[in-house]
């Protein structure tokens, strides 16, 4: 019963943070919205028992996407930021979400002490698999054709992306190795001696 409670809760400040992406009008609060929902997201995903999915959501999308997303909105709109917010404006909002992520967090902790285990949960079996050994089995039995595909979809993705960021402008000194290498020494320095020309 309490883990149902627990779960309708991270539910709803899941929902709640989800709405609050899009309904912001400041990029920076639904930004740190986003962190919050991928966050409680992780959290949704240990109630679930689902450990591994649970660390690489949080590790990879808060510790790598959305820090760069927050970077790349704080620089696009450095000089609007500057007059519109200050940080005093951001640290309650910040706080709060803190707060929020703190309680989740400590939730977590209380639902998987040892006395909460005892009391209402199943003790596992010391030789049960764990479901990241699990997960790679199956991931690399059943499904390895569609994980082949995956991957060389994102490969395509970031060739495909890379060739259309490269663009040849006009007016630029670019370096062309064949011509360099190709050089003869002797002729690279012309020595000139100064008195016979006076």
């Amino acid at each position: 019963m309490i883990k149902e409670i627990i779960f309708y809760t991270f539910s709803s400040v899941l929902i709640c943070s989800s709405l609050a992406v899009i309904l912001f009008r400041n990029p920076v609060y639904s930004a740190v919205s986003l962190i919050l929902s991928f966050i409680t997201s992780g959290f949704l995903w240990l109630l679930l028992q689902a450990e591994f999915l649970a660390i690489v959501l949080i590790l990879v999308y808060v510790g790598a996407v959305m820090v760069l997303f927050l970077f790349v909105i704080m620089m696009l709109n450095i000089n609007n930021e500057r007059d519109k917010s200050s940080f005093n404006s951001l640290a309650p909002f910040a706080l709060f979400i803190g707060l929020i992520i703190a309680a989740e967090l400590i939730t977590l902790i209380w639902i998987n002490s040892s006395q909460f285990n005892i009391n209402s949960l199943s003790i596992q079996e010391p030789d049960q698999v764990s479901n990241t050994l699990a997960l790679g089995k199956e991931l690399f039995t059943n499904y390895i054709l569609s994980f082949e595909i995956a991957g060389f979809i994102l490969l395509l993705a970031i060739i495909i992306s890379i060739s259309l960021t490269l663009r040849t402008r006009k007016n630029v000194k670019t370096q062309i190795a064949s011509e360099q290498i190709s050089v003869d020494p002797s002729t690279r320095i012309k020595l000139v001696d100064l008195k016979e020309r006076e």
